[in-house]
């Protein structure tokens, strides 16, 4: 059966009692809750008793379970970076949190920075099966993991099945593929999903053209059904591999709207996405 959440990082404004009663309220049973400075901090690297017995009744209390921690660590050493992620697995485990998913980090098409990505992933994900977590590693543009090809080079040059793919439709879609297909082609690869919504991308020579970096599509743009991602596919795909994990609704930008508005972003995804859950065959 699949199983539909929400990533914390849309109540970034909220501590986590606060995120897990609206992910509730819009009707979610599920969470993925985010670490990741400047987007949000919605659980801490604490495996002290009381914050773990803390956290598990703040999610009971709203009735909904905890199916993956989102981390992220930019711009420190990859020392520094195993050390806290060992810390996040930690308190996956002591939560009973099966998944942590984190972005894929390195340089797209650079054999160098390729390799040193994969020793990295190598590292910590020996530490996350050690504790009983898997990791996922969602392609992302511009990264060394960051279409179908890449991911298929990542799990088979790491073959343990505790090192998945995090299936992205937004960043499969920049990266040139159709995210429907990728769920065929990787199959029980697919260790964890995050789902927000891509207008269609710009062509190489609208890039050329553009100044500066790319901005963010916004929270509206991101909230599936919004834009071009087929998603009736997709699950439907998700629903024919016999996909048990979580899919979690990953909406970013919205810190500085109003509650009701980034509730709206909420409530408007699960509803979609819900709706075309009862439709698949």
């Amino acid at each position: 059966m699949l199983k539909l959440g929400c990533n914390s990082v849309i109540f970034s404004q909220l501590d986590l009692y606060g995120a897990l009663q609206h992910i509730s309220w819009a009707g979610f049973s599920g969470a993925e809750l985010c670490h990741q400075q400047g987007w949000g901090m919605h659980v801490e690297l604490n495996t002290k008793k009381s914050y773990i017995d803390e956290v598990k009744w703040t999610a009971q209390k709203h009735q909904v379970e905890l199916w993956a921690i989102h981390a992220g660590f930019e711009g420190i050493t990859d020392e520094e970076r195993i050390r806290l992620m060992t810390q996040v697995f930690d308190v996956a485990s002591k939560l009973g949190i099966p998944v942590v998913s984190i972005r894929a980090f390195g340089k797209a098409n650079d054999k160098d920075a390729t390799k040193k990505e994969f020793k990295y992933l190598r590292e910590i994900n020996n530490r996350a099966e050690s504790r009983g977590v898997r990791l996922s590693v969602k392609p992302h543009q511009g990264a060394s993991v960051y279409n179908l090809a890449s991911a298929l080079q990542m799990v088979n040059e790491i073959d343990t099945p505790s090192l998945g793919v995090g299936f992205d439709p937004l960043h499969l879609t920049r990266g040139g593929d159709d995210p429907a297909e990728v769920v065929l082609k990787l199959g029980k690869k697919i260790a964890h999903a995050q789902f927000h919504d891509c207008p269609t991308p710009l062509t190489p020579e609208q890039i050329k053209k553009r100044k500066g970096p790319p901005s963010h599509d916004s929270p509206e743009q991101q909230t599936p059904g919004r834009s071009d991602v087929n998603w009736m596919q997709i699950l439907q795909n998700f629903k024919d591999i016999g996909y048990e994990g979580a899919m979690d609704v990953h909406i970013i930008g919205t810190a500085t709207y109003p509650i009701s508005r980034a509730m709206g972003r909420a409530a408007e995804a699960r509803g979609y996405l819900h709706r075309c859950m009862q439709e698949l065959k």
